[in-house]
């Protein structure tokens, strides 16, 4: 994805929830929503490698999810966390205590 600016994700966002979506802007959204592939991609991988777990979740939330999401929320297209994401899921407190602490040391470099 070429580079795009906060202010120009905002706009795009402000866009789609004026509606209706032209397509130009669809594939826009499409690009964006995909930027956080490789994102989604390290962290399922250091879940994997370092916890041996196996998360759950999408590396891309649907364009028609965003847009509802940008229709029902006064929010700006950058300030949606959900874009992509993934769980894990633990049976007890302290195992979630384990994998919190091992989260931190292997992404608190990218914070």
């Amino acid at each position: 994805m070429v580079s795009i600016s906060k202010t120009q994700i905002d706009r795009l966002g402000d866009r789609l929830r004026k509606g209706p979506a032209v397509k130009d802007d669809l594939i826009f959204l499409d690009s964006y929503r995909r930027s956080f592939r490789e994102a989604y991609e390290m962290v399922v991988y250091a879940i994997r490698d370092q916890l041996k777990l196996e998360p759950s979740g999408r590396p891309a939330k649907s364009t028609n999810s965003i847009i509802e999401k940008l229709n029902r929320e006064s929010i700006r297209l950058t300030q949606i966390q959900d874009i992509a994401g993934c769980r894990i899921v633990v049976t007890e407190s302290t195992e979630q205590e384990r994998v919190v602490g091992c989260l931190w040391n292997s992404f608190q470099g990218l914070l």
